[in-house]
């Protein structure tokens, strides 16, 4: 236990260092911006693209495990979106983002970083599908349901919905990042001289500066109170959805690579990802919520993601 938390706790050292620095100095958002745009532009794109384009081709798109993970987040939103609207009684639209936050994982800025560090660069590979098919899921799901919950209001205008939705998809860096990584895989192609040089020097710097914007992210975030739906949104995205994922690789998809079953578990436990609170936003229900859901499932897990690892290194599953 001793090697997982030495292992896992600088990595939530780092977004508990973010936290302070957004809570000592005052500096305005423009700062994360730049930072941001360093990241979901550069960095992270990188890290996929050198990782997927050094994969073999075959393994770059296993439906079957696609299918398995993607279902499993489809279940945990679709689990606490009706609990919501159905048992505890709040209207649609919030009950849509509450899915939303209780499913969307952090699998971009948490994800890939702490796959590669924990299971090694082979792990970016599963990660990079589970990121991609999750984001188009919950870019899908969210936009669908919301438009739907005021369906009746003038400005709920389907094909401006539908058109938004496959360029948020297939504009995303990550996205794009993944394809080209699928092609240069295709053809054997290796960046070559300076521009591999720096492509590494992105990939190198991807984990700890995204861990650190994740901290001042969360450390931004305003705390509005545990609403009655939080240990249900929480429960969900940190304990129960890493349980649908285990079992929907366990009956769908036999004899797969342990490495690959271990990166689907960890990016099914990780905390609400921001982009919940930014899609609370856009529809203009749920903001703080969804704000109090990333800082209390990002606190969950500094804890539940250590214990699953060791779980998984202890060859308990």
């Amino acid at each position: 236990m001793a090697e997982i938390l030495d292992l896992a706790l600088p990595f939530f050292g780092l977004v508990a260092l973010g936290v302070a620095a957004a809570r000592i100095w005052s500096v305005s958002d423009q700062g994360l911006a730049w930072l941001n745009i360093f990241l979901i532009w550069f960095a992270l794109p990188a890290l996929i693209f050198l990782v997927v384009a050094a994969a073999p081709f075959e393994k770059l798109i296993d439906w079957p495990y696609v299918a398995a993970t993607t279902s499993a987040t489809a279940t945990a939103f679709m689990f606490v979106f009706l609990i919501s609207w159905r048992l505890l009684g709040v209207a649609f639209k919030v009950a849509v983002l509450q899915g939303t936050a209780g499913s969307y994982g952090n699998v971009g800025y948490m994800g890939l970083p702490l796959a590669v560090a924990f299971f090694g660069p082979e792990a970016a590979v599963p990660a990079a599908l589970v990121f991609c098919f999750d984001c188009t899921l919950q870019f899908t799901l969210t936009a669908f349901l919301a438009t739907l919950g005021h369906e009746r209001n003038e400005d709920a205008h389907w094909g401006e919905i539908a058109l938004s939705i496959v360029k948020q998809v297939l504009g995303h860096p990550f996205i794009v990042a993944t394809i080209l990584g699928g092609i240069a895989s295709a053809f054997h192609f290796k960046a070559p001289g300076a521009l591999g040089a720096i492509l590494t020097m992105l990939m190198n710097s991807a984990g700890p500066v995204a861990l650190f914007a994740l901290g001042v992210t969360v450390g931004a975030r305003q705390f509005g109170g545990i609403g009655r739906e939080m240990p249900l949104v929480a429960g969900m995205k940190t304990v129960i959805q890493p349980m649908l994922a285990f079992a929907a690789l366990s009956l769908f998809v036999p004899g797969l690579d342990p490495l690959w079953r271990d990166v689907a578990l960890m990016m099914a436990a990780l905390p609400t990802a921001s982009n919940a609170f930014l899609l609370a936003s856009q529809y203009k229900a749920y903001i703080e919520g969804s704000s109090t859901a990333v800082l209390v499932t990002t606190m969950i897990s500094a804890v539940t993601i250590p214990i699953l690892i060791y779980v998984i290194q202890a060859g308990w599953i």
